[in-house]
């Protein structure tokens, strides 16, 4: 069996998740770091991204995806 490989890109409901806020918290945290990043409205915000502007581990990011 192979191993299924990580995602690449972070939603809002993995944000909610990790970091125990509403749907709605996430959302606005979601939109905060794509604004930082100058991502345009149909751009996708990748793990690393959200990792490096929180100042957290991205293995413990993909630990705690689901």
């Amino acid at each position: 069996m192979h191993e299924k490989s990580p995602r690449l890109c972070i939603t809002p409901k993995d944000i909610a998740y990790i970091l125990n806020v509403s749907l709605r918290q996430a959302s606005r945290r979601y939109n905060q770091v794509k604004d930082a990043y100058g991502r345009l409205r149909h751009q996708e915000l990748t793990v690393q991204e959200f990792a490096d502007y929180y100042g957290l581990p991205v293995n413990e990011i993909y630990a705690r995806m689901r």
